[in-house]
């Protein structure tokens, strides 16, 4: 189980990272999308970004938790997939994608902070443990 919490860390930090990265350039890209020849939907994207973000909060911050009992790393990853959630269902549809990206964005460092924070308690579990 050890493993699998620190595989789901470190993924959900890649998910959390990418899911920033896609914030932050997208406007950049949604641009170039017609002289390229693509449309601006990128819906898809957002499914596969919310399960990228959702399995790691529930395979490595739930057990994590269950380990260490740090509620501030479980919260923080609850509080981060709420507001990604929010931004991708609620805030994007009724205002606008720049809102959205500003409510995803945020999401993404609360859950890269949450994956980081779980990551470090659960190494201190494992060194008192061996």
């Amino acid at each position: 189980m050890k493993h699998l919490t620190t595989f789901a860390d470190y993924a959900g930090m890649a998910a959390s990272a990418l899911c920033l990265a896609h914030c932050l350039a997208m406007p950049l890209l949604v641009a170039a999308f017609p002289l390229l020849g693509l449309g601006s939907d990128h819906h898809g994207l957002h499914d596969a970004l919310l399960a990228a973000v959702t399995l790691p909060v529930l395979l490595a911050l739930v057990p994590g938790y269950l380990a260490h009992r740090d509620p501030a790393a479980l919260l923080l990853g609850i509080a981060g997939l709420a507001a990604f959630l929010l931004a991708v269902f609620a805030v994007g549809p009724r205002f606008g994608e720049l809102a959205e990206t500003v409510v995803a964005a945020a999401s993404s460092v609360l859950l890269i902070t949450a994956h980081v924070r779980n990551h470090r308690f659960c190494r201190r579990c494992a060194a008192k443990g061996a």
